[in-house]
């Protein structure tokens, strides 16, 4: 059993800690928020992978922290998205396949984004995005971190972007190779840890 022991660390502005990392938040939040968020440590782990990178390179944040109407917004569109892709499939089936990409809004197991503990992030290079993906595989395929059908040169891109993240201190999950965490309860339950030291933070304080 996981106990979530709260820290109490402030979320920070990732803007003003590392400028040189570009924010690309979903259209409309960008528009409202501007930047994006993160617990104090993981914006410090960020900043120090980014100096483990080639030069010229950098991170894209597509989401960090998140309110609880966002996680539920993108659960709703995952099983629009899921319901359209795969017609054949019940509700409870899409409800499944949906869980694997999306944490739920409330509960102990809340999404790590909600804690400011969880981070989705790309590559950079000299201002444009680094492959990481091949449009001849499904999404789900895709989204494997560990993917032996990716072309070479794709697998070596998400292996440096991987060298980088976990030599500052960051877990990834290994269904999305674009999310990784620390302190968060899913980041302890990946590492076999007995407590997550962020919980749920409502509000931008």
């Amino acid at each position: 059993m996981i106990n979530i022991k709260e820290c109490n660390e402030p979320l920070v502005d990732i803007k003003k800690l590392c400028p040189n990392i570009k924010i690309d938040l979903s259209g409309r939040r960008m528009k409202k928020e501007k930047t994006a968020y993160l617990r104090k440590t993981v914006a410090e782990m960020i900043l120090r992978a980014e100096k483990e990178l080639p030069r010229g390179m950098t991170f894209v944040i597509g989401d960090a922290w998140r309110p609880r109407y966002v996680q539920e917004k993108i659960t709703k569109w995952y099983i629009k998205g899921f319901s359209k892709k795969y017609p054949s499939w019940s509700q409870k089936k899409i409800i499944k396949e949906v869980e694997k990409y999306v944490a739920p809004s409330n509960g102990k197991y809340a999404s790590g984004h909600m804690t400011g503990g969880a981070v989705d992030l790309r590559l950079l290079k000299n201002g444009k995005k680094v492959p990481m993906k091949s449009l001849k595989l499904t999404y789900q395929e895709n989204a494997k971190s560990f993917q032996p059908k990716l072309p070479q040169h794709i697998r070596k891109n998400r292996n440096m972007m991987f060298a980088a993240l976990k030599k500052a201190g960051l877990s990834n999950y290994p269904k999305e190779y674009w999310h990784w965490s620390y302190g968060d309860i899913w980041w302890a339950k990946r590492n076999k840890k007995k407590v997550a030291i962020y919980g749920v933070i409502r509000n931008i304080s």
